[in-house]
């Protein structure tokens, strides 16, 4: 093809909002952005906005030619090293507070190796109401290209503080530990579009200062269906049942993520908790866009 023929085909290619053989060899090695988060608890409201990175130890596709653009990591079976910041603006109803949150996490994943870990540590702090801490670990494997389980355990601990005029006189702690197993699967259906699952199943024991063990049990079940590499339509389902009435009930999820490019992404998630006890309904709503570079 001469130099004429070649810059026609370029134009014509990106008015059909297609990619060219050339534009197919691109790669990102890191992506960062901004997220927003609405959480509406009965009468309390919390707001966290704040910027987020991640740093993929080896570089991957930005156009893959047969799986989706969001499973490139999980294909490719590359690392990664991920951090985020946020500032809390919580109302409970009665008072105004203000606090930030901040997190790191490590994906260990090599393509010459099944194996996978990841650890991650995420600390809250909500002005003088509410601080946790959250530490997060799992252990897996590929058992196929696609296909991969883990054995996942999390820890988060709360201090709540009660306090007047200044003065703190009453600090409650709290402990949630959840250990369980699950599992992620990408299929590609006879149309050639794709869907991902990821199903798991676990216990959570809460420990409270001055009150009785609660054990809960849950199970949880998402996919995401992919018309095209560049959209991806989420839905997912998780039950939870046992002692702790705070935490039992059922959540709703339901969202998508949109490439505009393949460099620029815009993911929209919502989720809606149903308590068993109370009938109450707690919302959470979060806003993502990223930039690959």
């Amino acid at each position: 093809m001469n130099a004429t023929k070649r810059i026609a085909a370029l134009f014509v290619a990106a008015a059909m909002g297609t990619s060219s053989p050339a534009l197919a060899e691109d790669t990102f090695q890191a992506e960062a952005g901004f997220s927003y988060s609405y959480l509406k608890s009965g009468p309390a409201r919390q707001t966290t906005a704040g910027p987020e990175a991640s740093f993929f130890f080896n570089k991957l596709p930005a156009a893959p030619r047969d799986y989706p653009l969001e499973q490139a990591q999980f294909v490719e079976r590359v690392g990664s090293l991920s951090a985020t910041f946020g500032r809390i603006t919580s109302d409970l109803g009665n008072a105004r507070n203000k606090g930030s949150m901040s997190g790191v996490s490590s994906e260990y994943r090599r393509p010459d190796t099944p194996i996978i870990a990841r650890v991650g540590i995420l600390s809250s702090y909500s002005g003088n109401q509410i601080d946790a801490r959250l530490y997060q670990a799992s252990l897996g494997a590929y058992v196929a290209r696609t296909t991969a389980v883990a054995l996942d355990w999390s820890r988060i601990m709360t201090s709540t503080k009660i306090s007047s005029g200044g003065s703190t006189f009453s600090e409650f702690t709290d402990a949630f530990t959840a250990a369980g197993v699950s599992g992620q699967h990408l299929a590609r259906l006879s149309s050639g579009d794709h869907v991902a699952f990821i199903a798991g199943i676990s216990r959570e024991t809460h420990e409270q200062e001055r009150a009785a063990l609660e054990k809960n049990r849950s199970v949880f079940l998402k996919a995401t269906y992919y018309p095209t590499r560049m959209v991806g339509l989420k839905a997912g389902i998780l039950f939870d049942r046992g002692d702790d009435s705070l935490t039992e009930g059922k959540i709703f999820e339901t969202g998508a993520k949109i490439f505009f490019t393949p460099a620029f992404s815009l993911d929209l998630d919502f989720q809606r908790f149903y308590a068993k006890t109370s009938g109450d309904s707690d919302n959470f709503v979060t806003i993502r866009a990223l930039v690959r570079f």
